[in-house]
């Protein structure tokens, strides 16, 4: 009799090659606990009866899970290589915990109480909005982005140009400025030195030295563009931020770890933040006929926006306190090139020292010694993005962002309000 055919039939296994590892979902859910050993001993001073193991508790706290997911991709550095795009979604999740071992003795009129224990005291974590992060770092990916193109906006400067003679004229009479300042400061009471050094630093903050980097800049951009080839580049932009929290007022649990008292923890952690995008660009320009001379020097009708804005006066004021000027070069203005694959990497990592203290009750005086338990959390995503080069957002810049650089904002205005009301020579 003929045998008959099974509906799945077995097909032959084709053996993986050596040293080939499977492609695929990575998933992984694992949960953290910490132990918790509370051991106390209890003596009625009144009747000296001794209770040994007066608290006695052995169990284990969950604090959270440690999680990875995304796809495996073993041959990412052969894709790369070949110029092509390797990116794949990835998140993880990563607690490294350490409790601390603690004893303590404790006591009121009645009875007394000796204990020791492990615990863990926790973690404090605190993830702040990543927008200005998100900003700076696409801020630094199109910068060095520029670099490599060579290109320059050098709008603002050409119609600033009628300024050049007077930015002559004032680098020459500097030196005699200050000496004539010098005499006169004498019959000012000091006064005088104000107006003459606002004058000086507006001059070389926003003449001389924007003046000495366009040059620079239309050398290079020129020579860019007589030079310029096909080419693929991978660009970064990062941008991070570390800040600290604390829990000042001791947190109470219901921990009871001797006779008298339970266990409470100070928190102290550090953290730290970041943003990065990773970007891989095709530099297209050789014999493009669509892309010219105006394009490279940043000429064209898209960069009027932000050339109007550049020459908007106190513009620079504004930008001190908001995004103005970057949202609109981001809008109205592109970089001749061709993103073929973009990427967001965000990282937090936070670690927490808790330090144990007794809780007594009242009319009891306690005791404790132990160090601090250290927990350490980390938590990373990376995404992929569309291909197109990420635009920053229009707000009102945050106080640090307003801080950054701070003497030098406050020299600049100082400088402005100096040169409006000081005494003249």
């Amino acid at each position: 009799m003929a045998k008959k055919p099974t509906f799945y039939p077995n097909l032959p296994r084709t053996k993986r090659p050596k040293g080939v590892k499977r492609v695929g979902a990575i998933m992984t859910n694992t949960p953290v606990y910490t132990p918790q050993v509370n051991q106390a001993d209890r003596l009625n001073k009144s009747f000296g009866i001794y209770s040994p193991n007066w608290i006695s508790v052995n169990t284990k706290q969950f604090q959270g899970n440690d999680v990875r997911s995304g796809t495996k991709n073993p041959n990412w550095r052969v894709t790369i290589v070949q110029g092509g795009d390797a990116t794949s979604s990835y998140s993880r999740t990563q607690f490294k915990l350490k409790p601390t071992s603690y004893s303590v003795r404790s006591e009121d009129s009645s009875s007394l109480s000796t204990g020791y224990g492990t615990s863990f005291g926790g973690m404090l974590t605190l993830q702040r909005d990543v927008t200005a992060l998100e900003d700076k770092a696409i801020g630094r990916l199109k910068h060095k982005l520029q670099d490599k193109v060579g290109n320059a906006q050098l709008g603002p400067p050409l119609a600033e140009s009628r300024e050049i003679h007077r930015l002559v004229r004032q680098i020459n009479g500097i030196g005699m400025g200050t000496f004539k300042a010098l005499l006169a400061a004498k019959a000012s009471k000091g006064k005088s030195l104000s107006k003459q050094f606002g004058d000086i630093w507006l001059g070389f903050g926003f003449g001389v030295n924007p003046l000495l980097q366009d040059i620079k800049s239309a050398s290079d951009s020129i020579l860019h563009y007589v030079t310029r080839m096909d080419r693929r580049v991978v660009v970064t932009g990062t941008a991070t931020q570390d800040y600290h929290s604390a829990q000042n007022n001791a947190i109470s649990s219901s921990e009871a770890i001797s006779a008298h008292c339970t266990l409470g923890w100070f928190l102290s952690s550090n953290h730290v933040q970041g943003v990065r995008y990773v970007a891989g660009v095709n530099i297209n320009v050789r014999g493009g006929s669509n892309y010219g001379m105006a394009d490279h020097l940043g000429l064209k009708v898209e960069a009027l926006p932000s050339i109007l804005w550049e020459l908007t006066p106190y513009s620079w004021v504004v930008d001190y306190f908001t995004t103005v000027g970057s949202w609109l070069d981001d809008t109205f203005y592109t970089l001749p090139v061709t993103v073929a694959y973009l990427s967001k990497n965000y990282k937090y990592q936070c670690r927490t020292s808790a330090y144990p203290k007794a809780i007594t009750i009242s009319g009891a005086t306690s005791t404790l010694s132990g160090s601090a338990s250290v927990g350490t959390f980390l938590e990373f995503s990376r995404v992929k993005l569309a291909p197109t080069l990420p635009t920053r957002s229009l707000r009102i810049k945050s106080a640090d962002e307003i801080a950054s650089h701070g003497l030098t904002k406050l020299l600049n205005l100082g400088s402005i309000l100096a040169g409006r009301h000081g005494p003249k020579l």
